[in-house]
């Protein structure tokens, strides 16, 4: 009996052969056994468990094969005949495809979704051991990722200009946008599927980008241009939009001005014809009642516009007197003024 535990899964060999259970009636059989189960089998030598991670990301980068290299004693990059000499086959570069030389590292994480595959076909217990020394070297799933990485990454620069590559976004010929991440991680996950490796890419992220120390400089000058350049752009983008929308605003009002004088205007008018309309039907049918009322509102209207109003009666014999009593003219007071006490 063996039990199985938490953050493993196990695959049983026997005399070498793997062997397959039915865990869950009605799934069918399957050759990994899940954590948190025991199970039965044969002494060794006749069955051999072996453990493996269940479900463990791992992580896997470019390290230094497009990076300068680095002692890894000092964590400097060696003396050389000049401080912008990049010395092939000891410095790691890539290939823009406007055919720039740069500098770049990428990590990817990933985990194991097809056990029996990834461990049977690919996996080497060697892989685990620690290996030390001037001539260690990687080998086994992690140098098979790797280069696999690289070559997704080598394949998709080398369609990219060196300018897009500093935005890490260009625009198709279709008007959408793409980056650089998501097509490496594209053609990274083609490659995987290619070699069934039995592994899920999970992130995929680039941790450096720069340009050789020789070209570094022109490179912060014409970043530094092109961010200018942005910026200016911006501004002016916003300017043209707030005076777009502070002419919009002041055409709506004159607009709406106009319309509101154009109603009141009309409803003017309207009223004016109307008026006019009734006066006419009422005059066609007894003009001396509609003389007579019109004079009396005129009338009206304009003793309303005075404050003091007098009645002169009219003689008969056509001579008219109109006597008017005017108060006298105060006279003015010269005494000085009574200072109080």
């Amino acid at each position: 009996m063996f039990r199985v535990d938490e953050q493993y899964e196990a695959m049983l060999f026997r005399f070498g052969a793997l062997q397959s259970r039915v865990l869950e009636s009605g799934q069918g059989e399957t050759s990994v056994l899940t954590s948190g189960r025991w199970y039965w089998a044969w002494p060794y030598p006749i069955d051999w468990v072996k453990m493996i991670p269940a479900q463990t990301s791992a992580s896997v980068g470019s390290v230094n094969v497009f990076m300068p290299w680095v002692n890894p004693q000092s964590g400097q990059a060696p003396e050389s005949e000049g401080p912008s000499t990049l010395k092939p086959g000891t410095d790691g570069y890539i290939l823009t495809g406007d055919t720039n030389i740069m500098h770049t590292s990428w990590e990817l994480v990933y985990r194991v979704d097809d056990a029996s595959r990834f461990y049977l076909d690919f996996y080497d217990d060697q892989d685990n051991e620690k290996q030390s020394g001037k001539h260690a070297r990687k080998r086994g799933t992690e140098l098979i990722i790797k280069n696999l990485l690289c070559n997704a990454v080598i394949q998709e620069m080398a369609t990219w200009t060196v300018e897009d590559l500093y935005t890490t976004s260009r625009v198709k010929p279709d008007g959408g946008i793409e980056n650089i991440k998501d097509n490496v991680q594209r053609r990274l996950v083609a490659l995987l599927d290619e070699v069934a490796m039995g592994i899920q890419v999970q992130s995929l992220n680039m941790l450096n980008l720069q340009p050789p120390s020789a070209t570094a400089e022109a490179f912060e000058e014409v970043n530094a241009s092109t961010e200018r350049g942005r910026s200016e752009i911006l501004e002016a983008r916003t300017y043209r939009d707030k005076t777009i929308l502070e002419a919009e605003g002041r055409s709506y009002q004159i607009i709406n001005e106009a319309k509101s004088y154009q109603t009141k205007v009309v409803e003017s008018v309207k009223a004016d014809s109307s008026y006019f309309e009734t006066v006419l039907r009422e005059y066609d049918l007894n003009p001396d009642t509609m003389l007579t009322a019109l004079y009396t509102d005129a009338l009206r209207e304009v003793l309303a516009l005075v404050d003091n109003k007098y009645v002169v009666h009219k003689r008969g014999e056509g001579q008219q007197e109109l006597r008017l009593q005017l108060s006298p003219i105060p006279e003015k007071d010269n005494r000085p003024a009574e200072v109080g006490h």
